[in-house]
């Protein structure tokens, strides 16, 4: 098969060189020291770097024999053909100098002494070789119980349940001899936290979401502990920015108890709010009268994701249902809330999740710090490379981290997996008991390819995929392999070939085979084309929003709410006489980037704007090249250092793009070090329009219309949209109906449900055409949700094949030992059936598993001509 399930992509690597004459370079050594451990000293060696060790004489030890060096796994000999390329040790493996008179039965039975000698190690970790340390009997341990693993990890039983004992047998085999051996396993809930260790951590806001300031904060570790906790109170005094600074909070302390209250007013209810949490280390619960408690303080984005957006409160079809009290019991987690110096403290990756996570900002914690960051960072950026260098990398995971990372992730998949009751699943628990021996491990490679398998094969649905791996791991690990369909469960492989597969294949029979990778992205395939002189069918095929304001002139305070310079009109002319104005915020970490699309101007109008600059100050550049995103040049502008700011530079770069009439301006506080060099930025007209969906349907929708002024029906194409961002969606609609439309949900953690009414204003309006939706298998997320509000809302035919379904926004989840995930969350789509009388009251259906189109049309037909013109006879 020609289709890769990812994109994979292949680095060159560019050799260089020059004539100058090599330095020689000092020439790098390492030690390599010997522990004999008790046995004959053996000297130290100095090696060159990527040299071999000399294997040393063997050391003696009395009553043991001499079997191999090892560096720190003593099941794996160390192999003298490694080029050393850092100090290394290397430790002396014996085994007992058995008398050879011995049966091999009675050399299993040193080797069985031996490990009844060494297996508890503590209240989470039995020693369980694979190996006898004596006889060098091989040993295989498996288990019945759920709370022990063939790994040799105990997990605590519910504090429900009482005081029992579970049983591990272990089979010893040495020369075809088989020796079984049962062990009777203590095993009780787990025993209340003992705070004992105090450590200051610095916070590092990373993310341009929310303005965090940077600062230390003290977390709580038992004696020997890995776990962490913190003070609920110390918590939410570290985040504000994230957290509301005009939100009030009131914490009331008793004994064992934390009450926090502030209230929410709802500008659109004309309604405040109590909200009250309440935190109780004795019953080890965290309780709220509304949930509601858990997002009502956050600060907005940053980023616009809401522009257009209205609610019609007032709407008389709106309706709700009430769920019920969501009790955070930790008892049934083998977690618990603790009191110390006074104060409530709790695991810090429960105060993560409920508190700062689930609204999409997360706190992750590495062993060194804390890290504020959005959602999950992509791989590569300063986010990510900063989170995953730790001091814990490639280090083995401690028994007490990872058995909590265990319960941790029981927990989030129980109380915050939105499919949890649509799945009929009581509780994970099952599942990761079912998967203990490979979760408990403490080499966190293979926890992260465990945890890879539980969330894409057994869970196995598109919503829930792995992120990226445990600090514990080395920092430029990039996790586990992701990109070949045996990684995957039954429900995505029938999605991938019922929908990608099939759809792409008609793809390339309507508009050609594309050279390379999916038909659907082939050049060939056009955004829109016509059915008839009165019908169009536009492709839609993201949900991508940008963090853009808009505005009917030029308005130079949008602008510099970008570029922060000290005077807007000293570094960018004002764009005058255009109809619309587009301003993106591109900006990232490191520089300011303002790009502005404009409507209603001409190419002519670049000479007038280039003049503009150049009367600013500006100064233009253009070298011969043969780049042909260089071609047009740029304008530079160096404002020198005064007595209040710092020297400011800023490249310019204009354009026009003639097939959707848009004037172009780019802005960035950078200029390039030579022509030649490498440039801050490149202009991409259509890439920027394709960024967001509102905009680009906008620009199609211009074109459509220049095209065919009499147009009187449209099919909104979504049969290679696999969903995106809500907000898109939503002004999307927008251009389909000039009325409040009907968004209906269902509340996976309190079993609410309610139907409210969004109304879209600032986008252009075509309802006055007759419109379609074409669906297929691929059709998924955002894209169901867009089937599903045509559906509930009548605006329209739905033709094709059943929507692929996927009701739940995502989450992210971050694990305490660092691994990260997302995951259906607790917000489901859904539809309302009935008229909300006694007789026929309103009843909820959520659109997991798809929505059943109008008009069911074989999968090669759907883009016929004849057929699809069908649709609106």
């Amino acid at each position: 098969m020609k289709k890769l399930l990812f994109l994979m992509v292949i680095f060159s690597v560019l050799l260089m060189s020059c004539t100058e004459p090599e330095v020689p370079s000092e020439v790098v050594t390492y030690t390599v020291t010997f522990n004999s451990d008790g046995g004959t000293a053996v000297t130290s060696l100095t090696v060159d770097e990527n040299a071999l060790v000399t294997e040393p004489a063997d050391p003696t030890k009395e009553g043991y024999v001499f079997e191999y060096w090892y560096v720190t796994d003593s099941e794996v000999e160390y192999d003298f053909t490694t080029p050393v390329t850092a100090n290394i040790t290397l430790t002396a493996s014996w085994i007992l100098d058995v008398p050879s008179e011995l049966t091999d039965a009675e050399k299993i039975q040193l080797d069985i002494t031996d490990v009844e000698t060494l297996m508890f190690v503590d209240a989470y970790q039995l020693s369980l070789p694979i190996r006898g340390r004596v006889s060098r009997s091989t040993i295989k341990w498996t288990s019945s119980s759920n709370y022990i693993s063939s790994t040799g990890y105990i997990i605590p039983i519910p504090a429900t349940e009482t005081a029992t004992t579970g049983q591990i047998t272990g089979e010893f085999t040495l020369n075809g001899v088989k020796v079984t051996r049962t062990y009777d396993i203590p095993l009780a809930p787990m025993s209340e936290v003992d705070i004992s260790v105090t450590r200051s951590v610095p916070f590092e806001n990373l993310t341009t979401e929310y303005t965090v300031a940077d600062g230390d904060v003290n977390l709580y570790f038992e004696e020997d502990g890995s776990v962490p906790y913190i003070k609920l109170v110390d918590f939410f005094a570290l985040l504000e920015g994230f957290i509301d600074p005009e939100v009030e909070l009131t914490f009331t302390k008793g004994e064992g108890t934390l009450e926090i209250f502030y209230q929410y007013y709802d500008e659109d209810e004309d309604i405040t709010y109590d909200l009250i949490l309440t935190v109780n280390a004795d019953d080890n619960t965290i309780i709220t009268n509304d949930p509601g408690f858990y997002w009502a303080y956050v600060y907005s984005t940053e980023t616009n994701y809401g522009r257009h957006i209205t609610y019609d409160n007032d709407n008389p079809n709106n309706h709700s249902v009430e769920g019920s009290d969501v009790v955070y019991d930790l008892d049934l987690y083998n977690m618990d809330i603790a009191v110390y110096e006074g104060d409530v403290v709790l695991p810090y990756y429960i105060v993560n999740q409920l508190f700062a996570g689930s609204s999409y900002y997360n706190v992750y914690y590495n062993n060194d710090g804390l890290f504020g960051i959005y959602s999950l960072p992509s791989e590569g950026s300063l986010e990510y490379r900063t989170i995953k260098e730790s001091s814990m990398n490639d280090e083995k995971m401690p028994a007490d981290l990872l058995v909590h990372t265990f319960n941790m992730l029981a927990f989030n998949l129980d109380y915050f997996y939105g499919l949890k009751d649509i799945m009929e699943v009581e509780t994970y628990y099952d599942l990761l008991y079912a998967q203990r021996n490979k979760l408990l491990t403490n080499d966190p490679e293979d926890f992260d390819y465990a945890l890879r398998d539980l969330l894409l094969k057994s869970i196995d649905e598109p919503h829930t995929s792995y992120g990226y791996p445990s600090y514990f791991n080395e920092s430029d690990w990039a996790g586990p392999e992701q990109n070949d369909l045996k990684y995957y469960g039954d429900r995505f492989k029938s999605w991938y070939y019922d929908g990608y597969v099939a759809v792409d294949a008609v793809i390339g029979a309507k508009w050609g085979e594309a050279a390379t990778g999916w038909n659907a992205s082939s050049s060939g395939r056009p955004h829109y084309w016509f059915l008839d002189d009165v019908t169009v069918m536009l492709n839609l095929d993201d949900f991508n929003t940008a963090d853009i304001e808009e505005s009917a002139t030029y308005d130079a305070t949008l602008a510099n709410a970008v570029l922060e310079a000290p005077d807007i009109s000293l570094v960018l002319p004002a764009i005058n006489s255009g109809s619309k104005y587009f301003y993106y915020n591109n900006s990232d970490e490191n520089r300011n980037k303002l790009e502005v699309l404009v409507k209603g101007l001409t190419a002519a109008d670049l000479t007038t704007y280039g003049n503009a600059l150049v009367a600013l100050g500006y100064t233009f550049v253009l070298e011969t090249t043969t780049n042909l995103a260089k071609a047009n040049g740029y304008y530079q502008l160096v404002i020198p250092a005064d007595g209040t700011n710092a020297e400011q530079s800023y490249m310019v770069q204009i354009a026009y793009n003639e097939a959707m009439k848009l004037f172009y301006v780019g802005i960035i506080n950078s200029i390039p070090l030579s022509f030649a060099g490498v440039w801050p930025f490149t202009v991409n007209i259509d890439e920027i329009v394709y960024s967001d969906s509102a905009v680009y349907m906008e620009m199609m929708m211009d074109q459509i219309i220049l095209a065919a002024p009499t147009l009187e029906n449209i099919i909104l194409d979504i049969s290679w949209n696999t969903g995106g961002n809500v907000g898109a969606l939503y002004r999307i609609v927008g251009f389909i109906t000039d009325q409040p439309f009907a968004v209906s949900g269902i509340d996976g953690d309190t079993g609410g449900m309610s139907t409210s009414h969004v109304l879209i204003e600032g986008v252009p309006s075509y309802a006055h055409l007759n419109w379609a939706l074409l669906i297929t298998p691929v059709s998924f997320s955002a894209a169901n949700s867009l089937a599903t509000i045509f559906m509930a809302n009548d605006l329209g035919p739905i033709v094709g094949k059943t929507s692929g379904g996927g009701a739940c926004s995502i989450t992210p989840i971050l694990l305490p030992n660092g691994t990260a995930f997302t995951m259906s969350s607790n917000n489901i789509n859904a539809y309302r059936t009935g008229t909300g009388t006694e007789e026929d009251p309103f009843v909820y259906h959520n659109n997991e598993f798809g929505i059943t189109p109008d008009f069911a049309i074989d999968i090669n037909l759907i883009y016929n001509v004849e057929t699809l013109l069908t649709v609106f006879n």
